[in-house]
């Protein structure tokens, strides 16, 4: 069994991981952006405790074992945070296409002009 500061610092942050998962199926940016920043705070919380724990206790085979999901998990949702983020772009880029550059344009403003050549200025003293 874990020490009791220690089993609820790991509990509050799979309970973050869960809302971040929960976020990420929902959908919701604002609900999203929320329990990603408790998740942090949380996380750099059990880091700080894990950082001052003497080295028997960092051996826990428990403690190993749920490190390593969390970690694993939240490899899993930082994936997910990728593909929505390509999905999006996607998304907005059919919306709002991008810009075109003048070399792919067809009729660019340079073309309305004189045809090659620089502008000249007239310097008047």
């Amino acid at each position: 069994m874990l020490p009791l500061h220690i089993e609820k610092a790991l509990t509050g942050v799979e309970l973050c991981f869960t809302r971040v998962s929960e976020a990420l199926v929902s959908g919701e940016p604002l609900a999203l952006e929320a329990a990603s920043a408790v998740m942090r705070q949380a996380t750099l919380d059990l880091s700080a405790l894990l950082q001052r724990l003497p080295p028997p206790d960092l051996k826990h085979p428990n403690l190993k074992l749920r490190l390593k999901r969390l970690s694993e998990g939240m490899a899993t949702q930082r994936q997910s945070l990728l593909r929505r983020t390509v999905l999006i772009e996607r998304g907005l880029n059919v919306i709002i296409p991008t810009a075109r550059t003048a070399t792919q344009a067809g009729t660019t403003y340079a073309n309305l002009g004189k045809s090659g050549g620089s502008i000249k200025y007239a310097v008047t003293r």
